[in-house]
């Protein structure tokens, strides 16, 4: 993360909320000021879930709040608010007069969360079959020519792959399916993964080509079948 951008943001986030003598006291935030809180809110978010979901911050790591606070160069607010919607999303948990730690997952969880995405994505094959138009089309296969670019990196190919996923839930057109799908992946994330050889990213490369032709065809059933397959070969231990 730029530390010059978040040194700025935080400079105006200071600015907008900073009031002269005893009006302090009694001031409300002004609408801007909220807005430019919660976007500096946004940002240290996003920071601190790539740094879980990259690897760099193991389960069991503490945030602590002003650690956070001085490495982003932002007031403890927008941190404090940060850590408090990882928390929503399962990628961190609070633990009464300890702090914030980074959350764990089981074995048991990680394979009840595989599941879950599972059975969103089949439901998202299925909506979006029905619907799909060329457009569409033309956006999924720029996510599959991306992971066919980074064939050659494991870490890469993952997250390509992941990307892949995400659009196809978004397409289908389901808000609240692409949140529900979205949050059981950002805690599958937390589950030890698995190797991917060179020759399983070939075949998980093919096995999303078809899914794809599966939907420009409008065969939902095939998409779906290529999909489990895809996760029968060891896919959806790496969410």
């Amino acid at each position: 993360m730029d530390a010059m951008r978040f040194d700025g943001l935080h400079r105006r986030d200071e600015g907008a909320a900073r009031l002269d003598g005893e009006a302090a006291t009694v001031a409300l935030p002004t609408p801007l000021a909220m807005v430019r809180q919660h976007s500096l809110t946004d940002l240290v978010r996003a920071e601190i879930e790539r740094c879980i979901t990259r690897g760099q911050l193991a389960p069991g790591a503490k945030l602590v709040e002003a650690e956070w606070a001085a490495r982003l160069q932002v007031s403890r607010g927008p941190v404090r608010e940060a850590l408090r919607a990882l928390e929503q999303t399962g990628l961190v948990r609070n633990e009464k007069h300890r702090g914030v730690f980074v959350r764990s997952v089981s074995g048991v969880e990680a394979d009840e969360l595989a599941a879950l995405c599972a059975v969103l994505e089949e439901a998202a094959c299925r909506m979006l079959a029905a619907r799909i138009d060329a457009a569409q089309v033309a956006g999924l296969r720029e996510r599959l020519e991306a992971m066919r670019d980074v064939l050659d990196d494991e870490g890469e190919f993952l997250w390509a792959r992941e990307a892949f996923r995400d659009a196809l839930v978004a397409a289908a057109g389901n808000g609240k399916l692409h949140e529900s799908w979205r949050r059981a992946v950002s805690e599958a994330r937390l589950a030890n993964r698995t190797g991917f050889d060179d020759a399983q990213r070939e075949a998980s490369y093919a096995q999303h080509r078809a899914v794809l032709n599966a939907l420009a065809s409008r065969d939902a059933d095939e998409a779906i079948a290529q999909m489990r397959g895809q996760d029968q070969r060891g896919g959806s231990g790496e969410r």
